[in-house]
């Protein structure tokens, strides 16, 4: 069977060749560690998502309803921005120009966590009010 000259599929590739094994496996695991890191910040996001919805619900409990929400969103601002202190405390290795990651990552799962549990907390602190029953 003759082979194609130009073919180099059908050559055995050199097994001396130990260096490009090596940026592979170094590129797999920055690539892993940003992965896992991304993912630490959307958790922690999610978790003070939680914490800033149950915050402002018991914080803004003995307030007038306009003073709640300007407290709510402040706490909620507020944390956010502790979340992306330790954010950049994780020291994820990635690219200079994906530094907006840090931000953009979880910010959706944080305001609807900040929105539900804060909803949540303030009807489980006044299970009474609401529509009287009609009689």
């Amino acid at each position: 069977m003759a082979r194609h000259p130009k073919k180099k599929g059908d050559e055995k590739p050199d097994t001396n060749d130990d260096t490009k094994d090596n940026t592979t496996g170094s590129a797999q695991t920055e690539e892993s560690r940003i992965k896992s890191g991304l993912d630490k910040v959307f958790w922690i996001r999610v978790g003070m998502g939680v914490l800033a919805g149950t915050l402002s619900a018991i914080m803004g409990e003995p307030l007038a309803e306009s003073s709640r929400v300007v407290l709510g969103f402040g706490i909620m601002i507020v944390l956010f921005i502790v979340s992306y202190v330790i954010a950049k405390g994780l020291r994820i290795p990635i690219a200079i120009s994906e530094k907006k990651k840090l931000i953009t990552t979880g910010y959706g799962s944080y305001f609807l966590m900040f929105i539900f549990s804060w909803i949540l907390v303030n009807t489980l602190i006044h299970p009474n009010l609401g529509i009287p029953p009609v009689r």
